[in-house]
């Protein structure tokens, strides 16, 4: 069993963005449109603009057809002062519990080379077939995250 460590989960469950019950799954709202390579985006910027509690995370993602996904990128912190190399995989699905109703939900293990395995949970607004967004103001941050095929 991988040993899961809490950050992003944490973090993100702490700015609010997911609770603890994930919404289920509802791929038969058109989930194969969104099926592909996509590439990703995800900040969080403290509101007191202190570098060291700014988060980046960069990937490549491929959300399968069988509800599979595979990413492969990088984080940054200007705490840690370079890129660490991420990947990992998981499931995915469509959500009518999205910020704003219809949303594409991710969930998976995340594995940082410098902290190893961790919980990974994303969930984007379509805009539309090929861009994906979460805008949010939590509690300590702004969270960012932008996909594009």
């Amino acid at each position: 069993m991988k040993s899961p460590l809490r950050l992003i989960a944490g973090v993100a469950i702490a700015a609010g963005l997911l609770s603890p019950s994930w919404p289920a799954y509802a791929q038969d709202q058109g989930a194969a449109q969104y099926a592909g390579q996509w590439g990703c985006q995800y900040s969080m910027q403290p509101f007191n603009k202190d570098p060291l509690s700014t988060h980046y995370w960069e990937f490549a993602m491929t959300l399968q057809p069988d509800t599979s996904y595979t990413m492969e990128g990088f984080y940054y912190s200007p705490s840690l002062g370079f890129q660490v190399p991420v990947y990992g995989e998981g499931q995915w699905g469509m959500t009518n519990q999205g910020p704003s109703g219809l949303a594409v939900s991710i969930q998976g293990q995340l594995y940082r080379r410098d902290a190893g395995w961790q919980p990974f949970q994303m969930i984007v607004t379509p805009a539309n077939t090929r861009n994906l967004y979460l805008q949010f103001k939590g509690n300590t941050h702004f969270t960012n995250i932008s996909c594009q095929r």
